[in-house]
């Protein structure tokens, strides 16, 4: 990945974790933003009204709508500020990997994703055969949040 070292990948993933726009916009300053759209379209809503902010929020919404795979629409239109979608705190990356492995619900009072032999009540998160890459797999879980009526957004402690 063109200027993604696992590094770079772990500062960007704990920025959009953290819902810091200015360290989002730092980690993908000079980077290709391609191959990490689903993350630095996240970062293009935590960086609304800072410097760099309009500019990646552009560039972000047209790359999503030219590529259009699964969840870049939802994600563009969270970035236009026009998704009519609830937040809820839950971490893409677990959805993506209960669906996965299959019998997981999502709380959609708290945003966990739980088993559902735990007895957890919610959503139930469908099982199924996801692409390769992070990317592509958070895009697969945003479109069935979204589906569902929500949208992610960071998770506080």
């Amino acid at each position: 990945m063109g200027g993604w070292d696992e590094g770079a990948l772990a500062r960007l993933r704990s920025a959009v974790h953290r819902g810091d726009g200015a360290g989002g916009l730092d980690v993908l300053a000079g980077r290709p933003l391609r191959p990490v759209l689903q993350y630095a379209g996240d970062v293009a809503v935590a960086a609304r009204g800072l410097p760099g902010g309009e500019v990646l929020a552009r560039e972000c919404a047209e790359e999503l709508r030219r590529r259009g795979a699964p969840g870049d629409a939802e994600l563009a239109a969270e970035i236009a500020g026009d998704s009519g979608l609830a937040g809820l705190p839950v971490d893409l990356g677990a959805v993506a990997a209960a669906m996965d492995e299959g019998f997981h619900v999502l709380d959609v009072e708290r945003g966990d994703v739980v088993p559902m032999d735990e007895g957890g009540a919610g959503v139930p998160i469908p099982p199924g055969a996801l692409p390769e890459g992070e990317d592509a797999r958070r895009g697969v879980a945003r479109r069935w949040l979204a589906g569902q009526g929500y949208r992610a957004v960071p998770r506080g402690l």
